[in-house]
């Protein structure tokens, strides 16, 4: 009877691990024509196609409101900046006093690129030019998406306070009041489908430049110390970028639920690290994977599953 009974609860253990194995994956994204829902749509393809592995887009307002679903386990895994991640793992910063200790790290996937962008015929140049000038802000729902725009600012010399604001929840919205006429300049990450968008409404939009100087990299670090300036060269789907130029940039990261069972998270990493050329092709940014540098510190626990992948494939973690 005791074998009979063990038998029975190994074969439920067994049967409940399946289902739980079978369930889709919940993939946390902001608004449609955001990066990170570009991210979730990419990923969801190369999980599907590549690993057999059902998911579903859970679209929120902004990675702010996202990432406590994350923690909370509603949503299994999720898109958001290092600093991010950073901020609510640790209760500090955006999520002061808000800890989200329940999720882990399983990837830094690129550096994003960042920019606020103007009306291609605007007579705005550079940052400094924006004194005075209108501009979509707030992001309630983005707060650390906020911290970007006051890094970039700074870069000229300019606070918030420089400026008039047009308070708006994401970024998406702040692109709509661009195209709509009603701010100066919006945010926004380079390479993104709503900015194509705003360009194709406009006649065309342009990111300002960054100046790339030790006085400039020290300013912006005070609002985003992760943040540093590099160039980007024009090229497909980055709409904006004219000419080469010095823009933001920071990592981006793939997190997840600390529950979610190891050795889906082992093959989600390994589906991201041995696809990069199918996923850059769904959404740009993907262009800037490094494998060697998935598991890179960011100062929150890496997933089980992500550590066993890359202890396998022998990365080591880096800075």
């Amino acid at each position: 009877m005791r074998k009979l009974a063990f038998s029975a609860v190994l074969a439920a253990s067994t049967l409940f691990a399946g289902l739980a194995a079978a369930q889709p994956i919940g993939l946390g994204t902001s608004p449609q024509g955001t990066l990170t829902y570009g991210l979730g749509a990419a990923l969801a393809k190369v999980l599907q196609d590549n690993g057999n592995i059902q998911s579903r887009l859970q679209p929120q307002s902004g990675t702010t409101t996202m990432l406590p679903l994350v923690n909370s386990g509603e949503i299994d895994v999720g898109f958001a900046n290092a600093a991010e991640i950073y901020d609510a793992y640790n209760g500090v910063g955006t999520f002061d006093k808000n800890k989200n200790g329940d999720i882990r790290a399983v990837a830094v996937i690129f550096p994003l690129k960042a920019g606020v962008f103007v009306k291609a015929s605007s007579d705005i140049k550079t940052i400094k030019d924006l004194k005075g000038k209108t501009m979509a802000y707030g992001l309630a729902s983005q707060e650390i998406v906020r911290k970007t725009f006051d890094a970039m600012l700074a870069t000229g010399g300019l606070a918030p306070s420089d400026l008039k604001s047009v308070m708006v929840p994401n970024v998406i919205r702040g692109a709509d009041e661009l195209i709509a006429g009603r701010v100066d300049v919006a945010l926004f990450a380079i390479g993104s489908a709503k900015v194509s968008e705003a360009d194709a409404a406009l006649g065309g939009v342009r990111f300002l430049p960054l100046e790339n100087t030790p006085a400039s990299l020290a300013a912006m670090r005070k609002e985003f110390p992760t943040g540093y300036i590099s160039r980007i060269e024009p090229g497909p789907g980055l709409a904006g970028i004219k000419e080469p130029m010095d823009v933001m940039f920071y990592d981006y990261t793939i997190f997840a639920h600390k529950s979610v069972p190891a050795e889906r998270i082992k093959t989600i990493t390994r589906l991201i690290a041995e696809n990069k050329a199918v996923l850059a092709p769904l959404q740009p940014s993907f262009a800037g994977l490094e494998p060697a540098r998935m598991y890179a510190d960011v100062g929150v626990p890496y997933h089980e599953g992500a550590v066993a992948y890359y202890k396998e494939k022998g990365i080591q973690p880096s800075k």
